[in-house]
C-alpha cells in the first residue's frame, strides 16, 4: 500500500510503498483509508517544529485527517463509549 512519509525534517515528504498492517495487539484496529488530507500539524512536522519529540519516530507517516472504515480488529478491541 502507499503512504506519504517524512524521512527528514525540512525536506518534502515522499509517497512510498509500505507493508500492509497486521493486528498485533489486543486493541488494534485496521482501517481502510478512503481519503486523507494534510493539515497544519503535518506541515509543522515537515518544518521540524516537533523535532525534539519526533526525531526518534522517523520515518513518520503523515496525515492526521482521514476518512476511513474499520476492516479488521483484534477480538478485544472496542469503540469508546463516547463514540456510540
Amino acid at each position: 500500500m502507499k503512504a506519504v512519509r517524512l524521512f527528514e525534517f525540512d525536506q518534502p515528504p515522499r509517497l512510498v510503498d509500505v507493508a500492509e498492517p497486521k493486528i498485533t495487539g489486543p486493541l488494534d484496529v485496521i482501517v481502510r483509508v478512503a481519503g486523507a488530507g494534510v493539515c497544519r500539524t503535518d506541515l509543522h512536522l515537515v518544518e521540524g517544529v516537533f523535532k525534539a519529540g519526533m526525531a526518534s519516530k522517523m520515518p513518520f507517516t503523515l496525515s492526521v485527517n482521514t476518512t476511513s472504515s474499520a476492516i479488521s480488529s483484534a477480538p478485544t478491541a472496542t469503540w469508546p463509549s463516547s463514540w456510540s
